[in-house]
C-alpha cells in the first residue's frame, strides 16, 4: 500500500479560487486586472529578481543552416548572463534584396535542442518570413543549445537534444526565480537590442512550437511591443496538462502560479493584439479531454478580445496530427498583422 500527496493536490487545485481570474466587462477593468496580474506574474516568476544590463553586443561568426545564412550574435541579458542568438537577414538571403527596414520575427525553440533546431524543425516558415522581409532571430533559451549546464554539454546528438531546465529550477527557485521568469527576462532584452536596430521598422512578432510556444506566450502576455503571437502545441489548462502529467520539463513550474491564473488568463493578457493557436488533434499534452482542454482556456481569452471588438482573435488553428508545427495559415497571419498594426499607426 502507498500513501501518496498528488491526488490530494489535485483535488485542492479543483476546489481553488483564483485571485486573478478573468473577470473584466470593459476596457477601463481590463487595463486595471492587467496590470494586477502583470505584476503578480513579475513577482512570482521572478523576473523581479533579473538585473538590467547593457547588451553589449558581439558578432561572432557566420554560420549556414539548412542552407540558411545565419549571423551568430552574443548580448548580455544580465551583467553575468549572456545569450547567443541567430540573426538571418532577408538582406543576406537574396544579394540582390533592396536594404530597407524590416520588421523583426523572433523564434524561440522547443524542448530538443536550441537555436539550430529551431532552423531545422521550422525552414518553411523562416523561409517564408525572410521572403516576406522579417529579420529572423532564433534564441538559445537559459539552459538549451550554447546555454547548456553540465552534464547536457557536448556534441553527442542525444546531448544536443537535452535540456539543463531541471537544474536551473532547483537552483533558482531558492533565490525566488523560475525557468519561464529568466526566459521572458532574456527575450524582453533581446527587445530592445533588435527594435533599437537601425534596420528595425518597429513591428515585433514572436512564434514558437511547445516550449518556444511557452516563450512566446508568456513574452508576448507580459510586453506589449509583442504585435503579433503564434503559439503551436502550448495552450491548454493547467491541471490536464501539468498537474495531471507532472513529467512535463520543469520550465513548466512556478511558485503559485495555479493560486493566481490559468492558460486562459495569460491569453487574456494578450489581447486586443493578434493571437494565433495552434493544436493537434492528438497531441497527448492537451491532456485527458483532448481539444476540449484547450477550447475552455480560449474561451476565457475570447472574453478580453469581445471587449476590444476583436472578434477575429484568437485564431485556433486546428491539425489532425499530434505534438507537431505545422503551419498552415501562419504566413498570412503575420501579413495581416502587419497590415492591421500600420493602419493603427495610420489613424493615430
Amino acid at each position: 500500500m502507498y500513501y501518496t500527496t498528488l491526488e490530494t493536490y489535485k483535488k485542492k487545485y479543483q476546489n481553488r479560487s483564483l485571485t486573478h481570474a478573468y473577470s473584466a466587462k470593459t476596457k477601463e477593468e481590463h487595463e486595471v486586472w492587467k496590470k494586477s496580474l502583470r505584476d503578480r506574474l513579475w513577482e512570482i516568476t521572478g523576473m523581479n529578481k533579473c538585473v538590467y544590463c547593457e547588451p553589449d553586443a558581439q558578432y561572432l561568426r557566420t554560420d549556414r543552416v539548412n542552407d540558411l545564412i545565419a549571423e551568430y550574435w552574443v548580448i548580455k541579458t544580465e551583467p553575468e548572463i549572456e545569450m547567443p542568438f541567430y540573426l538571418l537577414r532577408p538582406d543576406q538571403q537574396k544579394p540582390d534584396f533592396e536594404k530597407k527596414k524590416h520588421p523583426i520575427l523572433i523564434v524561440p525553440h522547443g524542448h530538443g535542442g536550441g537555436k539550430e533546431s529551431t532552423i531545422q524543425s521550422q525552414t518553411k516558415f523562416i523561409r517564408d518570413a525572410l521572403e516576406d522581409g522579417f529579420l529572423v532571430v532564433c534564441p538559445d533559451e537559459r539552459g538549451s543549445g550554447d546555454r547548456r549546464e553540465f552534464p547536457e554539454q557536448g556534441d553527442e546528438p542525444e546531448k544536443i537534444r537535452m535540456n539543463s531546465h531541471r537544474e536551473l529550477l532547483q537552483v533558482c527557485i531558492g533565490f525566488g526565480q523560475s525557468v519561464i521568469g529568466m526566459a521572458v527576462w532574456d527575450l524582453m532584452r533581446l527587445a530592445d537590442y533588435l527594435l533599437a536596430l537601425s534596420e528595425s521598422n518597429g513591428f515585433l512578432a514572436c512564434a514558437g512550437m511547445s516550449g518556444g510556444g511557452q516563450q512566446t506566450v508568456w513574452f508576448s502576455a507580459m510586453d506589449d511591443r509583442v504585435k503579433a503571437a503564434i503559439t503551436s502545441g502550448y495552450f491548454y489548462g493547467f491541471k490536464e496538462s501539468l498537474i495531471e502529467l507532472p513529467q512535463n520539463c520543469a520550465c513548466n513550474f512556478i511558485p503559485h502560479m495555479f493560486e493566481t491564473a490559468d492558460m486562459g488568463e495569460l491569453g487574456a493578457l494578450i489581447a486586443p493584439r493578434p493571437f494565433f493557436v495552434e493544436s493537434g488533434e492528438k497531441d497527448g499534452l492537451n491532456g485527458k479531454s483532448g481539444l476540449n482542454n484547450v477550447i475552455t482556456q480560449l474561451d476565457v481569452t475570447r472574453k478580453a478580445y469581445h471587449i476590444f471588438n476583436e472578434n477575429a482573435y484568437p485564431i485556433h488553428s486546428i491539425h489532425s496530427g499530434g505534438h507537431q508545427w505545422v503551419g498552415t495559415g501562419m504566413r498570412t497571419f503575420l501579413i495581416k498583422a502587419m497590415e492591421k498594426e500600420r493602419a493603427n499607426i495610420i489613424s493615430i
